[in-house]
């Protein structure tokens, strides 16, 4: 942090060096919505990393890896897999998994 360039000690300033107030980084976050087209949809900050979670497991992640990099319970990884991805992508992910383990032995 010592090294870090700027002119405040504050970690998140705004355009002009000042800290961020409270609220500043939900403006910034509906700010990059809105350059994204997307203001008129119900979303938060935190349904990234749930966006992130459901990308790792398509991917080929386990439930286990996906919980240790999120810093979640593999309950709650396991929840959203459920919730937000569908059936096909979830099995194919699975076979991906399963034809990996198949190499590997």
């Amino acid at each position: 942090m010592a090294r870090a360039p700027g002119t405040s000690d504050q970690v998140l300033t705004n355009s002009r060096g000042r800290p961020w107030k409270a609220n500043g980084f939900g403006t910034a976050f509906d700010r990059a919505k809105i350059a994204a087209g997307m203001s008129e949809r119900d979303l938060h900050f935190h349904d990234l990393r749930g966006t992130a979670a459901t990308r790792f497991y398509v991917a080929g992640l386990p439930e286990r890896a996906i919980a240790e990099i999120m810093g979640w319970e593999e309950a709650s990884v396991a929840k959203i897999i459920r919730r937000y991805v569908g059936r096909a992508a979830a099995t194919m992910a699975m076979v991906r998994q399963l034809n990996q383990s198949e190499r590997r032995t």
